[in-house]
């Protein structure tokens, strides 16, 4: 028999549900601008109704529902939308670095510009033309090396921003493998809360929506994967390592590679149980290394190259004419000793205290014996390399070069004859870093776009609408007042029959 006060359990269930699902509207609600909150919703459902059939109860008018309960409190997440988001996710932080740093190059070799090499040669080149008008003129020397040092102090400023810019990038190295640390460490942390509560049966969704959001900020940095179980606990690993197993974490660490020929303590990512290379093949930390290791060392070696070219023709050509003094003439730059010309150039000290030392001047008879003080024909051919590549004094370069013993190897005698004068290969390098910076640019363009796009699907289906909470918070409000109606009228049967039922009569 159906109890008598089973009508007010049903209005009981039936106020607890009501009163559940406004809680979670108000939740909705109060978390409608948090970053990574996911909208939730109470899931009603009925409860078991009266009677359960038996084989020989006779069952009048069907079963009798018992209520409702909420089922469940989930939240409302595309998990196909997140998977995209971490994988582009990757790609947006790999480009918005990687142009970031592009960018930094382009303005530390800022050009066109006054203050660039290209000016600064002009400029050395102009004032070897007009040394070639006048020779004897010792202003006129002097303006040659001053111009001659603005373009040395150029060509090393430039070397030294890109030098500092590749330790910076070094050191960033560190503070990334510090981060994904960090996070790592929350993740497997989260994952012990999320997998007890699991366990219990009911839905971590507050910490589920925390652990995404680390997951895609470490999906910015590193690539990663993900794969989760049914305990709701996640697996995150590197090209195929892993960094979290469920509530355990394995650490990266950094390691100086003490190589000297780099020059530098270049950091170096391992594991920090097995010390062995962790890959790295997406996001922002893959983009620095890309930076130091490629763009920006690149751009430090092909400067280096292309000073080292020039110095070595112009001293080559310096050296086949004579000066003011009748002194054997010497180089006019120095630094071809170092490994790093670019840091080093300098105009010859000897010069700078006595412009006379200039060889302007070459012989013009065919015994190489007449000397015209008047003659500024070395002039012409210095100032004719803005036009001319060096390998029209080919056989000059080599000479020079066997006579200083400096063996720089049959590439660079290769590379330099190429008949490409020396501020064409000079603008050869900006243009290459230019056509890299603008496909940064774009490919940063199209995956912000993607990133939108996959940011609405994401806020269409999880995002907190408030006009909907009202809605929901009016319709819960009315069922609510409804249930408490049902109960004051079970309570007013109830009164009838416990106080008045029986008592006609006496």
């Amino acid at each position: 028999m159906r109890a008598s006060f089973s009508g007010i359990e049903i209005a009981r269930r039936a106020l607890q549900a009501q009163q559940r699902s406004l809680d979670v509207v108000g939740h909705n609600v109060a978390n409608a601008n948090t970053p990574g909150y996911s909208r939730q919703v109470a899931v009603h459902a009925a409860t078991r109704p009266y009677t359960t059939p038996q084989l020989k109860h006779h069952q009048v008018g069907g079963q009798v529902g018992t209520g409702v309960t909420v089922q469940e409190i989930t939240r409302v997440r595309d998990q196909f939308v997140e998977t995209r988001l971490r994988q582009e996710g990757q790609n947006l932080g790999y480009w918005q670095e990687l142009d970031n740093g592009l960018h930094q190059i382009q303005l530390i070799f800022n050009e066109p510009s006054d203050t660039g090499i290209h000016n600064a040669l002009d400029e050395y080149w102009d004032s070897l033309q007009e040394l070639s008008k006048h020779p004897e003129n010792e202003a006129t020397r002097a303006v040659v090396v001053q111009r001659a040092e603005v373009l040395a102090e150029t060509i090393r400023h430039i070397q030294g921003q890109l030098i500092a810019l590749r330790d910076n990038m070094n050191e960033t190295v560190s503070v990334y493998v510090s981060r994904i640390n960090s996070i790592g460490q929350q993740i497997a942390q989260l994952n012990e809360e999320i997998g007890k509560v699991s366990n219990s049966g009911n839905n971590p969704n507050d910490l589920l929506d925390k652990r995404d959001v680390l997951l895609e900020e470490l999906s910015q940095i590193v690539n990663i994967e993900v794969v989760a179980d049914s305990n709701n606990m996640v697996s995150v690993s590197i090209s195929g390592v892993s960094l979290v197993q469920r509530s355990q974490y394995f650490g990266l660490k950094v390691v100086a590679n003490e190589d000297a020929d780099l020059g530098y303590r270049q950091q170096q990512i391992v594991w920090e149980d097995t010390n062995s290379p962790a890959e790295v093949r997406n996001g922002e930390l893959k983009a620095v290394l890309e930076l130091r290791d490629g763009e920006i060392q690149n751009h430090i070696d092909a400067l280096n190259e292309w000073t080292k070219q020039f110095v070595v023709t112009v001293n080559a050509v310096h050296r086949s004419g004579y000066n003011l003094l009748g002194a054997e003439p010497g180089d006019f730059f120095v630094g071809l000793e170092h490994r790093d010309v670019a840091s080093n150039i300098r105009v010859n000290a000897d010069l700078i205290a006595d412009p006379k030392l200039i060889a302007a001047g070459y012989h013009t008879n065919s015994d190489n014996t007449e000397l015209d003080w008047g003659n500024g024909h070395n002039a012409v051919r210095l100032a004719s390399l803005r036009y001319d590549a060096p390998n029209v004094f080919e056989n000059l370069i080599e000479q020079y070069l066997e006579e200083n013993s400096y063996d720089f190897g049959k590439e660079f005698v290769t590379n330099l004859m190429i008949s490409t004068p020396l501020p064409e290969s000079y603008n050869s390098i900006i243009s290459q870093l230019g056509v890299r910076a603008n496909e940064a640019i774009n490919m940063t363009e199209k995956s912000t776009v993607m990133m939108k796009h996959l940011y609405g699907l994401r806020e269409s289906a999880s995002g907190v609408n408030l006009d909907e909470e009202m809605a929901d918070m009016i319709r819960f409000q009315h069922a609510y007042n409804a249930a408490a109606r049902v109960m004051t009228a079970m309570d007013e049967a109830l009164e009838i029959i416990v106080n008045r039922l029986g008592v006609v009569g006496r």
